[in-house]
């Protein structure tokens, strides 16, 4: 049996949320829920402001496949605490994942993209070269073993609505083309230097997706508030998990 597990930020929660109708549309029997639970759990941001962050793992098997989804809303590529964010029924499994065999798919750098990287008047700054090696070094420190094959992150968000009035440190709003640019700075390190490190080419979300940019038809609009926020409809991420299922 192959056991996949991929952890990145809300969109790991998201793909991990749409995944049950997927499964059940896609695997002909044996599927089953293999873990579901979620938590609430106090961090502080990157520059020590205390956040409220949502973790979820979701996962599923069938008679070939495990995969579990772990999602962590907010985190960075660059400040993820493998150690201290891993809590409740995540931290078992985080620590006994290393093994060889399983697979590990991380899939962090869209808040880097979207909040850090954009802010060069950040206290300590650093580009996406520096992200993306603290990110990669976190990694396999803690994933020696098992095969680790990085995720590009989702691109950015054409249309996004912040709460920058509110919390201007937690969830600044930069333009797209600001966004988009670091973007494209972090893709290109990531593929860099996975190449360095001997580590298979990352997985290509802009392949998968058919576009470096998420449009607004791409999204869900919140049901609350009826705007366009930074998550896509289940349908693409769908085709992220076919993928996955697929070629691993």
């Amino acid at each position: 049996m192959k056991n996949i597990l991929i952890l990145g930020d809300s969109h790991a929660t998201r793909l991990g949320y749409s995944s049950m109708d997927w499964f059940s549309s896609n695997v002909e029997s044996g599927t089953v829920v293999h873990s579901n639970s979620h938590y609430e759990t106090k961090a502080p941001d990157e520059n020590g402001f205390p956040v409220f962050m949502k973790d979820v793992l979701i996962g599923y098997q069938d008679d070939t496949s495990r995969i579990l989804m772990s999602g962590h809303s907010g985190r960075s590529a660059y400040s993820y605490d493998f150690l201290n964010f891993a809590s409740g029924t995540q931290k078992p499994i985080l620590e006994k994942w290393n093994v060889e065999g399983n697979i590990f798919i991380p899939w962090l750098g869209y808040i880097d993209c979207r909040n850090h990287l954009p802010n060069k008047e950040l206290k300590n700054y650093v580009g996406a070269k520096e992200v993306v090696s603290k990110y990669i070094d976190n990694v396999i420190k803690h994933f020696d073993k098992c095969k680790v094959v990085f995720m590009e992150p989702v691109p950015q968000f054409i249309t996004i609505v912040t709460s920058s009035w509110r919390f201007p440190e937690l969830d600044p709003d930069f333009e797209f083309e600001e966004r988009h640019e670091q973007y494209l700075n972090f893709v290109e390190e990531l593929k860099i230097q996975c190449a360095e490190r001997g580590l298979p080419d990352p997985i290509n979300t802009r392949e998968i997706l058919g576009t470096d940019m998420v449009e607004s038809w791409m999204q869900p609009k919140d049901s609350l508030h009826n705007y366009l926020n930074d998550h896509m409809k289940q349908e693409h991420y769908d085709k992220i998990l076919s993928y996955i299922y697929n070629k691993f």
